[in-house]
């Protein structure tokens, strides 16, 4: 691996050995212990959108690997990119001091832009509505962890499908696996992107396309659940249309299997019910642990540790 820019980016043998790194790192992040394995070693965080979580967490797995970090939360108006900068150039600089970097976005491809002018491994923190890899691949391992496996069983997918990020990387993860059947939960204007509902029919995956959350409530072993993304808008009132159309609840948990659990990479913002929180199977607070033992992996393997 030279960089992770892409949920594509990676073979089989290579997801399933990230995810055996992660586990092992489990134990570290639980235990709040710091290794050795990464000293001498920086990572650089340039991060051009908003995060908490993403950012945080991948601070925190360089931290726990016994690294160093530089940072930068607001990329957009505190770095030369203000003076005008190319980010060809700014990977330049940065490289030259840092041995690894985490980037997030708002415009997709830019993430691979700035890998260009690297010569140290680039990490995708997310780029705009494309893709999230290293999301996708603490899913994973939420399902493998939680579910005990990555085969035979039903994913409903449900929020903004078309602009989410997540579920863009879940699915060509996912596609590594077999028997997995996809129920795609949206309003009309919100659906998947045709081209990779297209690819998961010819990989032979079953797909659904519904407006109703309440429908497969009773059917789906992982309920993947998206909040409607303000900042993918064009405008408030169009944001507006679709904040609230899904909102999870207790009574819809009731229909639920009993073994079923639900994962959202968060924030919350009007569509889970505080009241599912502490329903057994809501992950999504467990997540985070699960985030940086992958980005553990992640970090150690790009730097060849």
């Amino acid at each position: 691996m030279q960089h992770l820019l892409s949920s594509q980016d990676l073979s089989h043998e290579q997801i399933l050995s990230l995810l055996a790194r992660a586990a092992e790192f489990l134990p570290t992040v639980r235990d709040r212990k710091r290794l050795t394995l990464a000293e001498g070693k920086i990572l650089a965080t340039l991060f051009y959108e908003p995060s908490t979580r993403t950012r945080f967490s991948f601070e925190t797995a360089m931290l726990r690997l016994g690294g160093q970090v530089i940072s930068n939360a607001d990329m957009g108006s505190t770095s030369s990119a203000k003076k005008g900068e190319t980010l060809f150039d700014t990977a330049k600089m940065v490289s030259s001091y840092a041995d690894v970097i985490a980037m997030r976005h708002p415009e997709m491809g830019s993430v691979a832009e700035l890998a260009k002018g690297s010569s140290v491994p680039v990490v995708n923190g997310g780029d705009g509505a494309g893709d999230h890899p290293t999301q996708g691949l603490l899913d994973l391992l939420t399902i493998q962890q939680e579910l005990g496996r990555l085969d035979d069983f039903t994913v409903a997918m449900v929020g903004d499908l078309k602009n989410s990020r997540v579920v863009h990387s879940q699915c060509e993860f996912l596609m590594h696996f077999k028997n997995i059947r996809f129920l795609l939960v949206s309003p009309e204007g919100l659906k998947m992107p045709a081209d990779l509902v297209a690819k998961l029919r010819e990989k032979g995956f079953e797909v659904s396309e519904t407006d109703s959350l309440e429908s497969v409530m009773g059917e789906c072993d992982v309920l993947s659940d998206t909040r409607i993304q303000q900042e993918r808008f064009a405008s408030e009132e169009e944001y507006l249309k679709y904040n609230g159309v899904y909102i999870l609840t207790p009574a819809l948990m009731a229909k639920a299997k009993e073994k079923m659990i639900v994962i959202d990479p968060l924030p919350r913002v009007n569509h889970i019910s505080p009241e599912v929180d502490s329903d057994p199977r809501a992950k999504y607070f467990v997540q985070p642990t699960y985030g940086v033992a992958m980005r553990m992996a992640i970090l150690a393997t790009l730097l060849g540790l």
